[in-house]
């Protein structure tokens, strides 16, 4: 097997910047500092990996070459079992084509499809992994291992089928979407093409339903398989945003008004046939049974499985594998209609983006949350609205960290006027995320040498955590403060006490 190259080597020919992110933006840490920015990589877990990655090639041959040598890399040894490539291309591949890719070929898989199976190849190179989950993304996209470990971690602990990476306007086209029926229709609608973890036991069940002869779904149907995965599987998709790193490139499928007009219908399609399914007097028994009845992929308890998520919004960080969450209010109005069927999904996202208005919009894909954790002081999350009681943020270090010696801290680099709402906050700490311990230390607040939009000084606010070992860590606001949530990074640091 060739040498692996680094990542940041791997950055370099992509054109993108290292992700060697700063203890500090204030002059008050040097830069031997010993200490560390806390994730998953920083806790010394192992595991098997247990993840087959799935990426079809159709016309971007340079890209899938390039995901390929990343998703083969040492640095996704624990959690990468298998890349699959699919060829929908009718030009054969070989493992030669990828000796720039490094791969060890015993971790690199090459299917040669007869015929161009679209999307629905995704789900059937998935059904015939050994592994128990598969990760899936388009050809013109990068996600970064940081990510993908993060989406592995959280899949195993979700009640969802699925997360779903998304760039802030499918983000919000993913919640006006969200569909809920007093018949037991509670569904929405996700791309999987932006980087999606989903359980492979799901795909079969999804490949069976396809192929159902109740359903009497056509070739071209099947192919759509995207369209078709979160709507007929009756639950409100985990959605999170995405780093969009976008490669470009070779032809796209989906182009201008044509391909809009396609999915629409065929996101139509799967509305109907989830009408349909719920409308037959024996799918409360089919739908029971989901090992084996072709029908069991589409979920029926009569109720929204995970409703919590549905005001609760996340982003995986870049550099430290992290994830952050917050309940802070993104939308005026965030309730979710009442709808008479799963055919009003496509209605719901037009008729709430008229309520809620074009400046709600911007707001919501111009400051996403997840600006608050992609390393760069330059970008930030920005709450549409003042905070209120309540609104909390929250990491997940995605693994218990043992402080040992260190002091650990939560950390904000914010605006300077930030401080009014971060010092009438409390600060936790908690292993399992339901027992928790409040801080007792008094904040810091010090100065940064980082200037925004070349007119305001940035703070940062940092904040001691107690305890000796934790996994989650929060602020929550105490009371209301007139001041909207601006937040340029957030992150746990770790310092070793010099004795």
């Amino acid at each position: 097997m060739p040498s692996a190259r680094t990542i940041d080597a791997i950055l370099s020919d992509l054109r993108l910047p290292t992700r060697t992110f700063p203890l500090s933006f204030t002059e008050a840490f040097t830069t031997d500092a010993r200490g560390v920015r806390v994730g998953l990589s920083t806790s010394r877990s192992q595991r098997l990996p247990d993840v087959t990655a799935v990426i079809l090639n159709w016309s971007r041959l340079e890209n899938v070459i390039r995901i390929v040598s990343l998703l083969c890399g040492p640095w996704l040894d624990d959690t990468i079992a298998e890349v699959y490539v699919w060829n929908n291309s009718p030009k054969n591949l070989s493992k030669e084509i990828f000796s720039s890719a490094h791969c060890d070929t015993r971790k690199l898989k090459i299917e040669n499809s007869p015929e161009n199976l679209y999307f629905y190849a995704r789900f059937l190179a998935c059904t015939k992994a050994s592994s128990p989950y598969c990760f899936i993304q388009d050809d013109d996209y990068i996600i970064l291992p940081e990510l993908i470990k993060t989406l592995r971690i959280r899949v195993e602990e979700s009640s969802q089928g699925g997360i779903y990476l998304l760039p802030p306007h499918e983000h919000l086209s993913s919640r006006l979407r969200t569909t809920v029926t007093s018949d037991g229709i509670h569904t929405g609608f996700a791309w999987l093409g932006h980087g999606a973890m989903i359980n492979r036991q799901r795909a079969l069940s999804f490949v069976s339903l396809l192929h159902d002869d109740s359903l009497g779904m056509t070739k071209e149907q099947v192919r759509m398989a995207d369209n078709y995965f979160t709507v007929l599987s009756n639950e409100i998709p985990e959605i999170w945003f995405d780093q969009g790193i976008e490669l470009g490139g070779g032809q796209p499928f989906t182009v201008g008004h044509e391909g809009n007009e396609r999915n629409q219908l065929h996101i139509g399609n799967a509305c109907r046939y989830l009408d349909e399914i719920v409308a037959r007097p024996s799918a409360v028994t089919a739908l029971s049974d989901t090992q084996t009845g072709s029908l069991g992929f589409v979920k029926r308890d009569g109720h929204v499985s995970n409703p919590e998520h549905l005001h609760v919004n996340r982003a995986a960080a870049l550099g430290t594998p992290y994830l952050l969450e917050s309940n802070i209010k993104l939308l005026p109005d965030d309730n979710i209609p009442n709808c008479l069927a799963a055919i009003d999904l496509l209605g719901n996202e037009e008729r709430r983006a008229g309520q809620i208005g074009q400046d709600a919009i911007l707001h919501y894909q111009q400051h996403a949350l997840s600006y608050a954790v992609d390393g760069n002081a330059s970008t930030a999350f920005r709450s549409p609205y003042d905070a209120k009681q309540g609104d909390y943020i929250l990491i997940d270090t995605l693994s218990v960290f043992e402080f040992n010696n260190a002091v650990v801290e939560l950390v904000f680099l914010v605006a300077t006027n930030n401080e009014d709402i971060l010092r009438r906050s409390k600060y936790e700490c908690s292993s399992d995320g339901k027992c928790w311990l409040l801080s007792p230390y008094y904040s810091v607040s010090r100065p940064t040498t980082v200037v925004a939009e070349s007119t305001h000084d940035l703070l940062e606010y940092s904040v001691r955590m107690a305890g000796n070992h934790a996994r989650f860590f929060k602020v929550t606001a105490g009371e209301d403060v007139s001041l909207p949530w601006v937040i340029y990074e957030v992150w746990v640091r770790s310092v070793l006490q010099i004795v």
